[in-house]
């Protein structure tokens, strides 16, 4: 029997990998499949060999019956590390149970004096990858239970259900989550089970279990690239609600976090179409019935589609709230600036007032002419003419003021564009109602 443990990490590792996945795993004639399409899969990046003595579990009695154990490291597209613990032990399918309970939780099985998870984490520091200070792993993991050979017909599923559930009890099989893909159990001797935490794969090819196992590490990091998008989206939705109520923030400082919180959501839209959404699809890239066949039935499982989608809705809503809030800014904006604008109109016509008619007067005191009379004060009747002439240039401005002032507001009368036309020679005139 063969035990794989998925794990998902917070650990990321910049540098791609050389290499594809048919180095490392069987994968027959879909090798092929999947080397075209190698940036879109997991990569391996580490795969240690474990030595039986150094393992140690707290329910499972491992003695003689570990044959083998492997800690490997993957990198998917996104840069994120996937952590799997591969282990081969010589007994019963029935038996695993208490391996699969140890293996769940990461801190139940130690290699030497560490956890498993210590034991990845140094693995992962070791090759540069940006660990942190935290070893631990992800909630999001998955398990597999490979089998040479199926268990017999009449007591498949009550053996898989104790495998998935942990339990030894009676139950309803319409009321499970257990998934049996169609391909993957077509001929006998074949079992495939899927549920979201543990699948059961016995009597299949080994390319056919490496193509399982391709499918819930891509499918683990993707949980786990979800539920981070959406802690991301609840984050910004938080600086969303701080901006609105803050009292103390300028115009120009609630523009900045919104174009900062535009700028995140276009991010994790990408991350969401490109990490998580376009895993789903495995039949585009690798053409087989049975691989597709259990990667579809496991992401349904795990209703990645359907949470995708949730997310999606939320990222959308956020950017038409955040976009909203930027055009009100502008508004206030354009507002303020209109403010401005009449500010500098009123300063500037009230010293044109007083500048134009003041500048007429000195103008005609200052001329040489016989009409200025030296002897004279500025402020004698006997320049009256030129006083009321200077005073009936400014009521003509006014005048003119006024008159276009009207016709703006007539213009703007909601009434103004109702153009009443008669109906032409050629137009039917409608019939009169009744009464």
């Amino acid at each position: 029997m063969r035990i794989t443990n998925v794990y998902a990490t917070p650990w990321r590792l910049d540098e791609e990998p050389a290499g594809h996945l048919g180095e490392h795993l069987r994968l027959w004639r879909l090798e092929r499949h999947y080397r075209i399409s190698a940036d879109q899969f997991p990569a391996v990046v580490c795969r240690q060999t474990v030595t039986p003595d150094a393992l140690s579990f707290k329910r499972f009695k491992a003695a003689g019956q570990v044959r083998e154990a492997r800690v490997c490291l993957f990198r998917l597209p996104t840069a994120q590390i996937i952590a799997v613990f591969s282990i081969d032990v010589d007994c019963k399918l029935g038996d695993t149970i208490r391996l699969l309970e140890d293996c769940y939780f990461g801190d139940d099985v130690h290699i030497d004096q560490a956890t498993l998870e210590e034991f990845a984490h140094t693995t992962a520091e070791g090759l540069g990858a940006d660990t942190g200070s935290e070893p631990a792993f992800l909630p999001e993991r998955h398990q597999i239970v490979f089998g040479p050979t199926a268990p017999a017909a009449d007591h498949a599923d009550e053996l898989t259900q104790r495998l998935i559930y942990r339990a030894d009890l009676p139950y309803q099989s319409q009321h499970s989550e257990i998934r049996h893909p169609g391909e993957l159990n077509r001929r006998p001797g074949w079992l495939a089970a899927v549920s979201p935490y543990v699948s059961v794969v016995c009597g299949h090819a080994d390319f056919i279990e490496n193509t399982v196992f391709i499918s819930a590490v891509q499918a683990v990091g993707a949980a786990a690239e979800l539920r981070q998008i959406r802690h991301a989206a609840h984050r910004a939705v938080r600086l969303f609600r701080r901006g609105q109520h803050a009292d103390t923030a300028t115009i120009a400082q609630r523009r900045h976090l919104l174009e900062r919180i535009s700028d995140e959501l276009s991010d994790f839209q990408l991350e969401l179409s490109y990490s998580v959404e376009a895993s789903i699809d495995l039949g585009l890239l690798v053409p087989s019935l049975r691989a597709e066949s259990f990667h579809t039935a496991l992401y349904e499982s795990m209703c990645l589609a359907d949470r995708a989608q949730t997310v999606a809705r939320m990222l959308q809503r956020l950017a038409h709230a955040a976009d909203a809030e930027l055009t009100a800014i502008e508004s206030i904006e354009r507002r303020a600036d209109d403010d401005r604008r009449i500010r500098w109109t009123v300063a500037a016509g009230f010293v044109s007032t007083i500048a134009i008619p003041s500048g007429l007067i000195f103008a005609f005191f200052g001329i040489n002419a016989s009409q200025v009379d030296p002897r004279r004060s500025i402020f004698d009747h006997h320049y009256l003419d030129v006083y009321l002439l200077v005073a009936l240039i400014v009521a003509l401005g006014a005048v003119l003021y006024v008159a276009l002032y009207a016709q703006h507001r007539a213009r703007s009368h909601p009434g103004a564009e109702r153009v009443k036309t008669s109906p032409g020679p050629g137009t039917r005139r409608a019939a009169a109602p009744p009464g």
